[in-house]
């Protein structure tokens, strides 16, 4: 099981029942058997730009930032996978431009950036399609 740990109230369309559920999909998903944790934050468009900025030298917001655990080199991973730093307006602008519902973006953007946690990436077509198949399995779990 994943358990997200929110520091900040959740967007409308998110409710505690998604991120309960969303756990579980990551969790069977990537045959996780042991508890896992994850930070997460939910920012304003122009907040997320400065962190956008700061991290990742792209002065624009963005939808979603992980932020791995800091471990030491050869040290295990522990309970506690990282952090996760969403901006819901521009989900909603992303759902609204796909024309789907927001949580289901919502959704999307918390599987995506787990499995960045967990060290998935999409730098090439290869990783890309693995990464984005596991993405939707979890997004299809919760939102059917």
């Amino acid at each position: 099981m994943i358990t997200f740990l929110v520091t900040t109230p959740l967007p409308g369309a998110l409710g505690s029942a998604d991120l309960h559920a969303t756990g579980r999909a990551l969790a069977s998903t990537l045959r996780l058997r042991t508890k896992r944790e994850v930070g997460v934050q939910f920012v304003s468009l122009r907040e997320m730009q400065v962190l956008n900025r700061v991290y990742r030298k792209k002065d624009r917001p963005t939808d979603v930032l992980s932020f791995d655990a800091a471990i030491e080199p050869g040290e295990e991973a522990g309970v506690y996978l990282g952090d996760l730093v969403l901006c819901a307006p521009y989900a909603a602008e992303e759902a609204k431009r796909r024309s789907i519902d927001p949580r289901e973006e919502l959704v999307r953007l918390l599987a995506h950036g787990v499995l960045h946690l967990q060290g998935y990436d999409h730098a090439t077509e290869e990783d890309e399609s693995q990464m984005f198949g596991l993405q939707e399995r979890v997004v299809q779990r919760v939102c059917g």
